[in-house]
């Protein structure tokens, strides 16, 4: 294989489309003086493919001092890779890539041994891992070209394609949120972030959608009564009369709700589960508490590698993802929020979203505890920004106007 990879390398064009796949490691001692020369000679000549001859004229440039048991094992191994079949592009990209996965588990293994010894540490597999660049060897066979019919385009950007939001003051300000978007929502602590989450859980059940909860923040169990007493718009005591009523109704509802506790997760994992059952919208409460493979210096970092992952992921499966996320302590007790109140990674986050939601409310008890403001401080949807009033429902989960 390593001498059907040699021939393809001749090529000119394959060997610079390539060069950057290609470890010294691949190819045992015997042929290393071969490839020296099949490197240095695409890197000295423009655009021209090699030939069987001039590697061999070429080698004894190189190397003058050469002994003649050198020449002859050259020869030798010349006429035996003429006589190998050139691999087409793809196979040949293919066995680049098997070489690569065989060279670094056999590096990795190395370097667990010297962990188990004492002389390496885990962070030494880490840093090695994380010097190679692992989309080289992803074929670009699906990557999708974008045409540009106008009827397809116009029905794309459609509002048509939008899914409402369940509270109708939003609405008629945005007319939704659909596939491909990421939503961020954020507010302090019991200020209806999970609250607002359910209730539009609940709404998008209701538009016969397929919805996935991932929670780590609340109980999954309690985060579902709330999405079960939001969508039958009942008080968990009113639905303690009527147990086996309140069963039959959300029946309506339920095949199309999957709850999943998210605790100790990992975005790598959410996004498998994603691309496996295909929900139409995802909320991830919260989504700073998932952890992300990767090496960071700073906690800023690793939240920017995380949103830009959870962006990623509504693209990539066509969904609509909420990341819900904290307010900082600067909210505290204000009813307007602006995005740069968000605690972590300000801008990071910011960058990442399509929508932002901040959800205020002022530190009055009674009946003011009630007025919830939605703050739109970004908009990449339809660009609206300003505020929404409502009044929060907590024993039936419910945003009204």
């Amino acid at each position: 294989m390593e001498k059907q990879l040699l021939k393809k390398l001749f090529s000119y064009q394959f060997y610079i489309e390539n060069k950057h796949r290609i470890l010294d490691e691949y190819f045992p001692n015997e042929l290393q003086p071969l490839w020296s020369t099949i490197k240095r000679a695409h890197e000295e000549y423009d655009e021209t493919d090699l030939t069987t001859t001039w590697v061999n004229e070429l080698f004894l440039v190189y190397n003058p001092v050469a002994s003649g048991a050198a020449k002859e094992n050259i020869e030798r191994l010349l006429k035996e890779v003429e006589y190998e079949d050139s691999p087409p592009d793809e196979m040949a990209k293919d066995i680049l890539a098997d070489f690569f996965k065989q060279e670094v588990a056999r590096k990795i293994a190395e370097i667990s041994i010297g962990v188990i010894n004492g002389d390496k540490t885990i962070r030494d597999v880490i840093e090695f891992v994380e010097t190679f660049d692992k989309v080289d060897f992803i074929s670009d066979d699906n990557i999708t070209e974008v045409g540009f019919d106008l009827d397809e385009l116009l029905e794309f950007t459609s509002t048509k394609n939008l899914f409402p939001f369940r509270l109708s003051s939003m609405t008629e300000k945005i007319p939704g949120a659909g596939r491909g978007h990421f939503v961020i929502l954020f507010a302090r602590p019991e200020a209806g972030k999970t609250s607002f989450s359910a209730f539009q859980a609940a709404g998008y059940l209701k538009q016969g959608l397929k919805v996935a909860y991932f929670a780590n923040e609340e109980s999954a169990k309690r985060v579902y009564l709330r999405i079960l007493c939001s969508a039958l718009e009942q008080t968990e005591a009113d639905i303690r009369l009527d147990v086996a009523g309140s069963k039959k109704k959300f029946l309506e509802y339920s095949d199309n709700l999957v709850m999943i506790d998210g605790v100790g997760m990992a975005i790598e994992q959410v996004e498998n589960w994603v691309l496996k059952h295909k929900p139409d919208v995802v909320f991830i409460d919260q989504l700073d508490k998932l952890s992300v493979s990767g090496s960071f210096n700073r906690g800023d970092e690793r939240l920017g590698r995380l949103y830009t992952l959870a962006r990623e992921m509504a693209k990539r499966n066509e969904c609509l993802v909420y990341g819900v996320t904290q307010c900082s302590a600067e909210g505290e007790g204000k009813t307007k929020l602006n995005y740069s109140m968000m605690s972590g990674s300000k801008t990071d986050k910011a960058a990442e979203a399509d929508l932002i939601i901040g959800i205020g409310k002022s530190s009055l008890t009674g009946e003011e505890d009630m007025y919830r403001t939605f703050t739109i401080s970004k908009n990449k949807i339809n660009g609206w920004h300003g505020f929404i009033n409502s009044m929060l429902d907590k024993y039936r989960v419910l945003y009204e106007e």
